[in-house]
């Protein structure tokens, strides 16, 4: 919060004695917390039970502080306001409340911002990475906090595994800001950009999103690391140590690539039959508003609400699939896709052939039967989770679509959705429950379900 106080000191704005009093609270908490819970001796690792506990108390209470900036300043009166602007922060949801950012002062869109530049590699993460006493316990808890169905151990130190994928996080970033900057981006907005941009968030500082630059070139930046941040984190840094052959024969990533660009080709023709006279374009919106939905970024360059309805669909659709695993996006990751239409396809082979062995193999490694099992069931929960989130919106009275599209773009950590909650409106006319509802939703879909759902077993509260 000292980093939102300097940069308001900066502009010399009213906001600065804001982030001090947020900050004083926030330590004060955490040292009273921190002494009542000492105890003389600290466990070689955490059970099972308290990777879970603390995983997603971290996600809860950072929230909690992190809406006392809004509700402090007046931006957002309405708590929940403030704590669901705080949650789709640290999540990088990207789903906003507020009706007019422009009018904000540069601290407070630093702090929006910056919330998920934070959320996007992951708050655990950057614990583990810079304070040693989380080191215990914490392949555990990063497992708990990275996007996808396993995590991938670059060092035998965790803590170096962490420290070096903030690295390679933060080098992204510095390069980001510097193109955008010579792009013509001002400096503020470059960095408030790049924030959102990396953590696949979507939060600006302006109301029309990156659409408001009109730029070919900033969009054409913006996308190249939309796909850079939906792309495995682990491959990047196999990448940096001069094997990028092990991106490119990569099973996922290929997969992402070419998801993307069918998906951009179908969307570009119809907007050309359809809305725009020319295909450069229709491919122009096109590109920018796949990419931005596939990764869960969530930034807009058009109203796609008003695009033909074979579009809104598809790009409903890619809400679902997400990017990679290992990635800063949401949703349920290409390589949980890949399993499940593996799995599916040797199911009809077992019609044909009763008796055959079929494994499902990823990249020529056989894909064990424990975690095919466990993608399944996280599909089915991410579905019904899904489906009991929109019938909990439905009954306060929001249409169907807004519904489907708010409870889909939230568990998928995407943003804006369609109708009442789309790229030119926001969620600020729900009620507070279903404002509720769909923060609780992006907090499952950031920690993958399980991490929060386990809590609410009788049985894992017994010793």
């Amino acid at each position: 919060m000292l980093l939102p106080a300097v940069c308001s000191l900066i502009y010399r704005e009213d906001d600065l004695w804001v982030f001090l009093a947020s900050a004083l609270l926030t330590s004060t908490f955490g040292m009273v917390l921190e002494g009542i819970t000492k105890v003389a001796d600290r466990p070689e690792e955490l059970e099972r039970k308290d990777g879970f506990f603390i995983a997603s108390m971290c996600w809860f209470t950072a929230s909690i502080f992190g809406a006392l900036p809004y509700i402090i300043y007046g931006a957002l009166s309405n708590p929940v306001d403030a704590f669901f602007e705080a949650v789709a922060g640290f999540t990088t949801t990207g789903a906003s409340v507020i009706k007019n950012v422009e009018v904000l002062p540069h601290g407070i869109l630093f702090w929006r911002n910056f919330t998920q530049w934070l959320g996007g590699m992951g708050i655990i993460l950057l614990g583990i990475a810079i304070l040693p006493r989380l080191a215990v316990g914490g392949m555990q808890l990063m497992a708990l906090e990275a996007p996808g169905p396993t995590t991938e151990k670059l060092t035998p130190r965790i803590a170096e595994t962490a420290k070096k994928l903030w690295g390679i996080y933060l080098i992204f970033s510095l390069i980001e800001v510097f193109l955008l900057f010579i792009a013509g981006m001002p400096l503020f907005d470059s960095v408030i950009h790049m924030f959102s941009t990396m953590s696949t968030g979507g939060y600006s500082s302006k109301n029309l999103s990156i659409g408001a630059y009109g730029s070919p070139v900033i969009e054409v930046i913006v996308v190249f690391f939309m796909m850079i941040a939906g792309t495995n984190f682990a491959l990047l840094y196999w990448v940096f140590r001069g094997n990028p052959v092990k991106l490119l024969k990569d099973t996922e990533f290929r997969f992402y690539v070419l998801l993307n660009a069918v998906s951009i080709i179908l969307i570009s023709l119809e907007l050309w039959l359809k809305k725009y006279p020319s295909i450069f374009e229709a491919l122009r919106f096109a590109s920018f508003q796949v990419i931005s939905i596939s990764t869960t970024t969530g930034y807009a360059t058009d109203n796609f609400d008003l695009w033909p309805s074979f579009s809104k669909w598809l790009l409903l659709i890619l809400m679902f699939v997400g990017g990679c695993a290992g990635s800063t996006s949401g949703a349920i990751k290409n390589i949980r896709i890949i399993i499940l239409f593996k799995k599916a396809h040797r199911e009809l082979q077992r019609l044909i052939y009763p008796k055959a062995v079929l494994p499902i193999r990823v990249a020529n490694r056989v894909v064990s039967e424990e975690v095919t099992s466990s993608i399944m069931s996280f599909f089915y929960l991410y579905i019904l989770v899904f489906l009991i989130g929109t019938l909990l919106v439905m009954a306060e009275g929001v249409p169907l679509i807004t519904a489907i599209s708010a409870c889909a773009a939230t568990i998928g950590n995407v943003g804006p959705g369609l109708e009442l909650v789309g790229p030119a409106m926001n969620y600020s006319g729900l009620s507070n429950l279903s404002k509720f509802v769909l923060s609780l939703l992006m907090l499952l879909g950031r920690l993958e379900l399980f991490t929060i759902l386990v809590l609410f077993i009788p049985a894992f509260w017994k010793k």
